[in-house]
């Protein structure tokens, strides 16, 4: 029996068309104000892999992919206290600030889990690199649904990165994978999976081990 998980995106508004999986919104813009399609993306690649999920979005882009640390910690405590079970940030900082890892830890001191993401080389970007999150990129010998179990220095596993499968032209990339990411471990927390357990759990689902090898 599965039950229903509470997700929250940190991320721009919404389409109209997601209002039915929406039970929670802060910020400006209203449900059918997603200008660039960032949030709609990143809410349906969810629910592709947990249909059963029900959505707090906490709006913390607007037309632009820029922010302010403000916001994203005023998006966080907002989620925490909608009573999320697991938190999607599909956005990367280059640098860490103290009061951005605090809020991660009392995230996860409330019992939430932390998907974020990452690069799949170079440096470590934030939230991803805190430990208290789990940091995903795009994997492209991964199919939809599949896991790969990479333990990089910036990424801890890494699933299907396109918007549409098969569709590259449609685009992608590591904010696509978190959120496919975000929805494979929704649905293992719906079957009663305990959070303590999710990352053993993606291990041991792992079909490939270790980074992609594009120029071996």
């Amino acid at each position: 029996m599965t039950v229903v998980v509470r997700v929250g995106l940190l991320d721009s508004a919404l389409d109209s068309g997601l209002s039915d999986a929406v039970y929670a919104t802060s910020g400006t813009a209203p449900l059918d104000a997603d200008a660039r399609g960032h949030g709609s993306q990143i809410a349906r690649c969810v629910l592709a892999h947990a249909p059963q999920a029900r959505l707090a979005v906490a709006q913390v882009f607007g037309s632009s992919r820029e922010t302010t640390v403000d916001a994203v910690l005023d998006g966080l405590y907002w989620l925490i206290g909608q009573g999320v079970q697991l938190i999607n940030m599909s956005f990367g900082m280059p640098s860490a600030t103290r009061r951005l890892a605090q809020a991660c830890r009392d995230a996860a001191d409330a019992g939430i889990v932390l998907v974020a993401s990452a690069p799949a080389r170079g440096a470590p970007v934030y939230p991803a690199a805190f430990a208290h999150c789990i940091a995903v990129t795009g994997d492209a010998r991964c199919a939809a649904g599949d896991v790969s179990w990479l333990a990089t220095a910036v990424a801890d596993f890494g699933t299907h990165p396109l918007i549409e499968p098969g569709r590259p032209e449609h685009g992608g990339g590591a904010s696509i994978a978190t959120a496919r990411m975000s929805g494979l471990i929704a649905a293992l927390l719906a079957q009663g999976v305990a959070s303590d357990d999710l990352r053993a759990r993606l291990q041991r689902a792992a079909i490939h081990v270790g980074p992609e090898r594009r120029h071996a």
